[in-house]
């Protein structure tokens, strides 16, 4: 009994020593949403990648639980603010609290502290979750103030889709001029963005360039009113009359993470913040697409892949993944699954919406340890203000 004594009181003595130790401070993070991306999404890539797939190497695991303030089951703009911001506010509102007023995001404090910052996303730049990292509106169809809000961010490196907003404006503003006036090298197609040397730019690309899904096959011209965008005239001015499409859609988030890195890394004594969204997951949610579902975090894992093989060789970065929401109550229901035949499986589906429950998080690297429970989605921008600080 003695023995049994001594031994829980070196267990005591080591769990508490450990607590007391300093926490890793990460001096750069990143910060990968995937959007509706639940626990049947995840079993999905599980389920039929036969290698080692990213969430199987993060060391920690967490919780989150998605909540808005007014719904058990938070949309897409609440959901994202509360990730954004650590507020949790209405449905409908984004960057704003559930009293209309501009909340302050973890991308911003980032910038407070001298940090770089940048936004990559699959697709449009104004859409719910990389707006609530910079904008403040009460509706997120509000896509020409969010739009404008962009230029005022102050984000150094950004790619993305979702010209329209930018330039076919009821102001008639030209918002690529506005970025050029501010110092930015504004891109319009994959071809710059890959090769841009730039440590500020925004990349504006065609929704068939970010994300295989798209059929249709558009062009920045005068269709969209490119004719009376600065940067696309000056694009056509320095063209080399190579009219090659250099798009690569199904590896086009990996790719574009990796170049943003690259480029948040030069001059950046104090590190950096780079929100990374993954957006299509929701969308075959929404339409009960299993075989959408299954190639989109086949096409996810490539780049969480990437994502932790950085980590590990910046050990001073911080990963964290979850997702804002889950959608379609995703699931591998009971029937013939061939356990040898992983492509056979079938995902099930018991809603075209969002749900409640809750959602993974996978964490990697410094400060890691602390998202090891389970949390609030408000909790989430919280954690890493505090590691970022200490």
């Amino acid at each position: 009994m003695k023995t049994l004594h001594l031994f829980l009181a070196l267990l005591a003595a080591v769990i508490l020593t450990s607590c007391s130790q300093q926490v890793d401070k990460p001096t750069s993070v990143i910060y990968l949403i995937g959007d509706g991306m639940g626990f049947g999404a995840v079993s999905s890539l599980l389920l039929t990648e036969e290698e080692e797939t990213g969430f199987e190497m993060a060391p920690v695991i967490g919780l989150n639980e998605t909540c808005s303030a007014n719904n058990y089951v938070t949309d897409s703009p609440a959901g994202g603010t509360a990730l954004a911001t650590g507020t949790r506010t209405c449905n409908g509102f984004l960057g704003v609290g559930p009293d209309s007023v501009q909340l302050v995001s973890i991308l911003k404090k980032a910038q407070q502290q001298g940090k770089k910052t940048g936004i990559v996303v699959n697709t449009t730049l104004t859409e719910a979750t990389p707006g609530a990292f910079y904008a403040g509106v009460t509706s997120r169809k509000e896509s020409y103030t969010i739009a404008q809000q962009f230029t005022e961010s102050n984000v150094d490196i950004a790619i993305g889709a979702g010209l329209s907003a930018f330039i076919q404006r009821p102001d008639s503003v030209d918002l690529t001029e506005v970025l050029i006036n501010k110092g930015y090298d504004v891109y319009l197609d994959w071809k710059s963005v890959l090769s841009s040397q730039s440590e500020k730019f925004v990349g504006i690309l065609e929704m068939s360039d970010v994300h295989r899904r798209n059929k249709v096959r558009t062009t920045a011209s005068a269709a969209d009113g490119a004719e009376v965008c600065l940067a696309a005239r000056l694009a056509a001015e320095s063209a080399d009359h190579d009219t090659t499409r250099f798009a690569e859609p199904t590896v086009y988030l990996e790719k574009a993470c990796v170049k943003a890195i690259e480029q948040l890394e030069k001059n950046a004594p104090n590190g950096y913040f780079l929100m990374i969204e993954s957006a299509i997951i929701d969308g075959y949610g929404h339409n009960n697409d299993a075989e959408g579902m299954v190639e989109e975090m086949q096409e996810f894992n490539r780049t969480l892949k990437a994502l932790v093989a950085y980590v590990k060789k910046h050990p001073n970065t911080l990963l964290v993944v979850t997702a804002d929401h889950e959608t379609g109550g995703t699931c591998v229901s009971y029937k013939s699954h061939p356990i040898n035949q992983p492509e056979d499986i079938q995902l099930s589906f018991n809603t075209k919406g969002h749900t409640g429950t809750v959602v993974p998080i996978f964490a990697y690297g410094a400060g890691a340890e602390n998202f090891a429970g389970i949390f609030q989605n408000r909790e989430i921008p919280g954690i890493i203000e505090r590691l970022i600080g200490e």
